[in-house]
């Protein structure tokens, strides 16, 4: 895997998982709905996803540090 790769990964993994966990577990509890487990998978993937690019975003445009 090249480092870019890596770089994306390591920048948009926790990301995604961390809006994952906001927007489906935490924000629904706060507001008293129900968390379904068809939410969840639907979910997982997308904020993975969202989190992958994301990570390729910030590889791509915010400048690098040297």
């Amino acid at each position: 895997m090249t480092n870019k790769r890596k770089e994306i990964i390591r920048v948009g993994l926790p990301w995604g998982i961390g809006m994952f966990i906001i927007m489906t577990f935490i924000l629904p509890y706060f507001n008293g709905e129900p968390i379904v487990l068809k939410r969840v998978f639907i979910a997982f993937p997308f904020w993975i996803l969202g989190g992958l690019l994301f990570g390729y975003a910030m590889n791509r445009w915010l400048p690098k540090e040297k």
